[in-house]
C-alpha cells in the first residue's frame, strides 16, 4: 500500500512539474534583425517581436483593425505585407500611456531540398510587432519591463480575430 501511495505522490509531482515547464515556455521570440529606414542616409535598428498566427500573417493587422481603426501609416517592405502604423493609441487601460505600433507579418514558402524526385518545402510563418512609446523608446528592448505584457496583449488579440474580414480586406485593397 505504501508503494502505491508513494507512486501515486511521485506521478502527480510529475504531472505538475511537466505542467509548469509548459506554462512557462514562452510562444514568442524577439529579435532585433530589423531596421527601419527613416530616410535616405539614416536607419534605426530595432526588436520586433515574433509569434506563430492563427490564420495568417495578417491576423494582428486585422486584431488592430478592429480595436483601433484604420492605421495612420503604411511603411513598405520587402515583405507579403506592408507595415501598418497606428500612432497615439492607448494599449493597456491601466495606463495612460500612448504607443506607435507597427504591425507585419510574413507568409513565404520557399525550396529546400529534393527527396525521391519531389521538391520539399519550407515556410515562414508569423506575425509581428514593432512598439514605441511616448518617449519614442522601443518597448521590446530586453530591458523593457513592459514586452512581455505586450506580447501577451498582441498575441491574444491575434488569436481572437476571424479567418475573414471584410472591412479589413475592402481597406488593405484600397490603400
Amino acid at each position: 500500500m505504501k508503494i502505491i501511495y508513494s507512486s501515486l505522490i511521485f506521478f502527480i509531482i510529475l504531472g505538475c512539474a511537466s505542467q509548469q515547464t509548459k506554462e512557462n515556455k514562452k510562444n514568442y521570440e524577439i529579435t532585433d534583425s530589423v531596421i527601419l529606414k527613416l530616410n535616405s542616409t539614416d536607419s534605426i535598428q530595432v526588436n520586433e517581436l515574433r509569434f506563430k498566427p492563427k490564420f495568417s500573417s495578417t491576423d494582428l493587422q486585422k486584431f488592430m483593425f478592429n480595436e483601433y481603426g484604420k492605421w495612420n501609416n503604411s511603411i513598405e517592405s520587402d515583405r507579403k505585407e506592408d507595415i501598418l502604423v497606428w500612432e497615439n493609441i492607448k494599449l493597456f487601460d491601466s495606463s495612460v500611456e500612448l504607443f506607435t505600433v507597427a504591425i507585419c507579418g510574413e507568409d513565404k514558402k520557399f525550396k529546400t531540398i529534393k527527396v525521391d524526385g519531389n521538391q520539399k518545402y519550407g515556410r515562414i510563418f508569423y506575425c509581428s510587432a514593432i512598439v514605441f512609446n511616448s518617449k519614442q523608446i522601443d518597448c521590446f528592448q530586453s530591458s523593457s519591463e513592459l514586452k512581455d505584457s505586450l506580447a501577451e496583449y498582441f498575441i491574444n488579440g491575434a488569436k481572437s480575430v476571424a479567418n475573414k474580414n471584410k472591412q479589413f480586406e475592402k481597406e488593405i485593397s484600397s490603400k
